[in-house]
């Protein structure tokens, strides 16, 4: 089977809630940050958000929703949708949250290969704001635990494009795992994108991820944080110069205005869409789905950042990671 996109990443069941500014006052959360959370930690969250209600009878009174999440798994579902043909490589647990996960990514099309085991799924609780912002606590689980074996190695080869996350870098096993795929693909012709995945996850592991982007990468997604980060100045266009040496293509998002996107060094400002924020859950990776879809099917990148824009404009519009509508019309306008 031939792919667009082969990605590896987290696994992650997203169980997202409303909240006030003040309920993350209470607990002390920076609105916007992704927290590393123990399970424990989550469900006391939870349990004040929604009492003695059980996940399930939560969703049904419309308190919470879920779902079959993690960032590079978001990307490949917005592929899909996109019309693109996408794989997924993460780990689920043997368990009621694994099982939701599994038929989620069968019923939105990806190739996802069932790699299970007997610990915990991983889970993100989303708490969004009311102005559309989210503030993450995640807790790995599983999903940590991506060894080579998990890898569907014949899908990669007949990829396109491979797409790694930042977040990899957060457990040891899934960035031994990591740099194996990459070294599969250099081997097998397959170019590699790569998502920074946060500010704090770039500080965290920079002295990992820089030399990983300067000798394999080829197409970086990033937003002007983590753009400037990873580069140590605060300047956006001079980061986005900076890493425009490192990589063939680099994308960074800067929110309401829009994105900067280099190739071989050629600087593209792409305005935004205007839409009003709901949810800003998914954003960067929906922009990653639209671009990789563009350039895997048009090797274009000016259309490649028109279909970003457009489609993580859909998303924000809407509550979740994913977009459920049909983009197609706006495609056919734009293409």
């Amino acid at each position: 089977m031939e792919l667009d996109v082969y990605a590896l990443g987290n696994a992650l069941v997203d169980i997202r809630v409303q909240v006030e500014d003040s309920f993350l006052a209470e607990l002390d959360l920076e609105k916007g940050k992704r927290y590393p959370t123990e399970r424990e930690r989550q469900e006391e969250i939870l349990q004040m958000l929604l009492g003695s209600d059980s996940l399930d009878v939560a969703r049904k009174k419309g308190k919470l929703k879920t779902a079959a999440a993690g960032s590079a798994a978001n990307t490949v579902h917005g592929i899909t949708k996109l019309g693109g043909r996408a794989g997924f490589c993460g780990k689920v647990a043997n368990d009621e949250l694994g099982a939701f996960y599994i038929e989620h990514m069968k019923q939105c099309s990806v190739v996802f290969t069932e790699n299970t085991g007997q610990e915990m799924t991983g889970t993100c609780v989303v708490l969004v704001s009311n102005d559309g912002q989210r503030t993450m606590l995640t807790c790995l689980g599983i999903s940590g635990q991506i060894d080579y074996e998990d890898i569907n190695e014949e899908l990669l080869k007949n990829s396109k494009y491979l797409y790694l996350e930042g977040y990899l870098f957060e457990s040891e096993c899934s960035a031994r795992t990591m740099l194996g795929i990459v070294e599969l693909a250099r081997k097998s012709g397959v170019k590699i994108a790569l998502t920074a995945s946060g500010p704090g996850c770039v500080e965290r592991h920079r002295d990992l991820l820089v030399p990983l982007i300067r000798k394999d990468i080829d197409l970086l997604f990033a937003n002007a944080r983590e753009a400037q980060v990873l580069v140590g100045n605060d300047n956006i266009e001079m980061a986005l110069r900076t890493l425009s040496g490192w990589c063939e293509i680099v994308a960074v998002t800067n929110g309401e205005l829009g994105s900067l996107v280099s190739f071989n060094g050629e600087i593209t400002k792409v305005p935004p869409c205007r839409v009003l924020a709901i949810d800003t859950t998914g954003a960067g990776d929906a922009y990653a789905a639209g671009f990789l879809y563009g350039t895997t099917q048009f090797n274009m990148v000016e259309e490649s950042c028109k279909i970003a824009s457009i489609f993580s404009a859909e998303v924000v519009a809407r509550t979740g990671p994913h977009y459920s509508g049909d983009i197609s019309p706006e495609l056919k306008k734009l293409l």
